[in-house]
């Protein structure tokens, strides 16, 4: 169980059941009646089946990557010998199936955001695509899971389960808007501490294109305007679906911490860049939080 947990990526794991159980409370918010208008038994099947593409998505990169991996990420399961890549391929086959079947019982909305994760995850990792290899693909890859298919999708699926409607209100739009700043900033920053073996093999990312000043203040200045159209928003009053001064208020704390987080890289010491990438992850984290407390403080 350690190592196919390690294989699974905890903090990919974290980022999922966070989002998952954060629309849940959303939909249920937002019908009134909060979480429990939707159910646990669509939240369960919903876990499941995001769980298993988590994992078939993360798997199939360190399938193909480990020659990579033993450069960047020697920790991994199975660039560390603690995994055979067999086994690996039967677990990211089981998880490909788990997710399909599971998400074709639980509905359509949710398997159709199943099955663009198998398709981008593959595309992303697989040749003769194998996306990962260009900075733009890269980061487009990732943000249309993350940002998109999962907010989006998953979330008109628990509408759909509560009112038969699956329309997407403003203020899940506004988190859609900040969680893409945050997988952009995520697609970039994940780059930083793997330079090394990426320029080995050829994997064409934006901090070898450009260098690592300049996509750390890109994706900073990006982030930073996510979080002041969030406060401004919330302080206007511009999104009905939640409580915006709990929106708000989340959000100066939220862009507190990235200035914090910020300051404490130094760009000659790759442990403080690890730390960083990691504490970018724990901001994703917290949106998820953030949203479905205004959203439930509204009802």
């Amino acid at each position: 169980m350690r190592t196919l947990y390690a294989f699974a990526r905890p903090h990919t794991i974290i980022g999922t059941v966070m989002a998952v159980v954060g629309l849940w409370a959303m939909a249920g918010a937002y019908a009134g009646d909060g979480p429990a208008a939707v159910g646990v038994v669509p939240l369960v099947m919903a876990l499941v089946a995001a769980l298993a593409v988590n994992v078939y998505i993360v798997g199939i990169n360190q399938v193909t990557d480990l020659e990579i991996d033993r450069i960047n990420k020697p920790h991994l399961p199975i660039a560390a010998g603690d995994l055979s890549l067999r086994t690996a391929k039967v677990w990211v086959g089981v998880a490909m199936v788990l997710s399909l079947v599971v998400a074709a019982a639980a509905g359509p909305l949710l398997l159709a955001a199943v099955v663009i994760g198998v398709l981008v995850g593959s595309a992303y990792s697989l040749p003769p695509l194998r996306l990962k290899r260009y900075h733009v693909a890269a980061a487009a890859s990732i943000t249309s899971v993350r940002a998109l298919t999962v907010n989006l999708l998953v979330y008109a699926h628990f509408q759909r389960l509560v009112d038969g409607q699956a329309a997407i209100p403003q203020h899940v739009w506004a988190l859609t808007g900040m969680v893409l700043g945050l997988t952009i900033a995520i697609a970039w920053f994940k780059d930083i501490p793997d330079a090394v073996g990426d320029a080995r093999h050829g994997i064409a990312t934006l901090v070898l294109r450009v260098g690592l000043r300049p996509v750390l203040a890109v994706g900073l200045t990006v982030l930073a305007a996510c979080y002041v159209s969030l406060i401004a928003a919330g302080v206007a009053g511009r999104l009905p679906g939640v409580n915006g001064a709990v929106l708000a208020a989340g959000h100066v704390l939220l862009l507190g911490a990235l200035v914090l987080i910020s300051r404490r890289i130094d760009a000659r010491d790759p442990e403080t860049l690890k730390r960083f990438y990691a504490n970018i992850w724990v901001l994703f984290f917290a949106e998820y939080l953030a949203f479905p407390l205004a959203a439930l403080a509204r009802t």
